[in-house]
C-alpha cells in the first residue's frame, strides 16, 4: 500500500472507532479506561534523596488530596534484570547491585500502598537462552517479592521487545507463553503481553509476535513514545487495530510512556515537554485507545540530582520534577496543577 493509501485508512479506521463509541454500539469498543495517569514506571524511587521513607518528595506525594479531586497513583512499575533473583544480597539497597535495588524497591512500594507491576528485561546483555531458562528465573523472582511481603500480580514477560528489550518476535512470544504458564499454575499473576514501543515497524513485530503466541492475553501493554513526541497516534491505533478481534474485550495498558525533556542528548526543554504531556492527556482521554492504566517514567531522578543530558551522551530525561523536587510544566499539565498545590495523591485508593 502507498504510504497515502495507508494514511487514508489509518484515518478511515480512527473516525470508524470513535464512530462505534459515539454510538455506544459495536464489539471494538471498551469500557472506559483511566482518565489520568495512575501509574508510575520510575527505576530511581528508592534513591529519591538517598532514602525514599525519608525523602520530603515521597512525604509530598503521600499528602491527602483535598477536595474531591480522585486523581492519584496506585501502581508502581520496575524493570527488572531477568535473573535478578540468582544475585547474592545482603538486603535491600538503592546503591546495591540489581536484586538489592530491587528489594528496596519493593520496600518502598509496600509502604506507600502501591500495587507492584514488574517487566523483565537485560541490563547486562546476559539474555536467557529460550523458556527453559526463563520459567525458573522468573518463578525465582515471584517468589523473591512474596517472601518480602510484596507479591507481584502483574507481570510484563519481557520490556519493549522491540526495542529496549531487543529480542525477536517468536523468543519475545515464547517469554509470555511461559509467564502465562507460570501464572496460571499457582503464581495468582497475569501477563500483560506484548510490551511493544510504537515505531514504525512495531506493526509487523506484533503480527509475527500474535502468530507465535500459545494463549489468549486479555491484557496488552504498549509504550506511545513515538505517539506522545510525534502528535500522532497513527502507529499506535494500527497496534491496536491488529490485535486479534481489534481488541474486542483485552485491556490496553500504557505500560510506560514519557515526554522528552532531553532526548539521547539533545535539549528539548520544558515547553515542549509540556505540549508533549498535553497531548498525551488527549491520547488518554480517546475513546479509541481508552488505555486502562497509565505509568508515567519517571518522576524524580535519584538523590535530588538532575539527570544527565550531556550533548552526544545519548542520555534521556523524561522526569516531571527537576532537582529538588521542583515541578516541571509537564509535571502541571499531567497532574493538573496538583503539583504546584503540593497535595497529590499517592497510595492506595479510598
Amino acid at each position: 500500500m502507498s504510504t497515502i493509501g495507508r494514511t487514508a485508512a489509518l484515518v478511515v479506521l480512527w473516525a470508524c472507532l470513535s464512530a462505534l463509541w459515539a454510538c455506544g454500539a459495536g464489539a471494538l469498543a471498551r469500557a472506559p479506561g483511566a482518565r489520568f495517569i495512575d501509574g508510575i514506571s520510575d527505576q530511581s524511587l528508592p534513591a529519591w534523596y538517598g532514602s525514599f521513607p525519608a525523602s520530603p518528595f515521597a512525604s509530598f506525594l503521600s499528602q491527602e488530596r483535598l477536595g474531591g479531586d480522585p486523581r492519584q497513583i496506585t501502581m508502581a512499575r520496575y524493570v527488572v534484570q531477568w535473573n535478578v533473583a540468582s544475585e547474592p544480597s545482603t538486603g535491600a539497597d538503592a546503591a546495591g547491585d540489581y536484586r538489592e535495588r530491587l528489594e528496596a524497591w519493593l520496600a518502598d512500594v509496600a509502604s506507600a500502598g502501591l500495587t507492584p507491576v514488574l517487566a523483565l528485561t537485560s541490563y547486562d546483555g546476559e539474555r536467557p537462552r529460550g523458556p527453559a531458562q526463563y520459567a525458573p528465573a522468573l518463578s525465582a523472582l515471584l517468589a523473591l517479592a512474596a517472601a518480602q511481603g510484596s507479591p507481584v500480580h502483574w507481570v510484563e514477560a519481557w520490556n519493549e521487545p522491540n526495542d529496549q528489550g531487543g529480542e525477536p518476535p517468536a523468543a519475545a512470544a515464547a517469554f509470555a507463553d511461559a509467564a502465562s504458564s507460570i501464572c496460571a499454575a499457582g503464581a495468582a499473576c497475569t501477563v500483560i503481553a506484548g510490551d511493544l514501543q510504537d515505531g514504525p515497524q512495531a506493526l509487523a513485530y506484533e503480527l509475527e509476535y500474535e502468530r507465535a503466541l500459545r494463549f489468549a492475553p486479555r491484557v496488552w501493554g504498549f509504550h506511545p513514545y513515538v505517539a506522545v513526541k510525534h502528535h500522532d497516534a497513527a502507529n499506535l491505533l494500527e497496534l491496536i487495530a491488529a490485535l486479534p478481534d481489534g481488541g474486542a474485550g483485552s485491556q490496553i495498558w500504557f505500560t510506560e510512556v514519557g515526554a522528552y525533556y532531553c532526548e539521547a542528548g539533545a535539549l528539548r526543554g520544558e515547553a515542549l515537554q509540556a505540549q508533549d504531556a498535553e497531548y498525551l492527556l488527549r491520547l488518554i482521554a480517546d475513546p479509541a485507545l481508552a488505555p486502562t492504566h497509565v505509568f508515567y517514567y519517571g518522576f524524580l531522578y535519584k538523590d535530588g540530582e538532575a539527570a544527565p543530558c550531556e550533548e552526544g551522551s545519548g542520555a534521556s530525561d523524561t522526569e516531571l520534577f527537576g532537582p529538588a523536587g521542583r515541578p516541571r510544566a509537564a509535571a502541571e499539565v499531567l497532574l493538573g496543577g496538583i503539583a504546584g498545590a503540593r497535595s497529590f495523591l499517592f497510595g492506595p485508593a479510598p
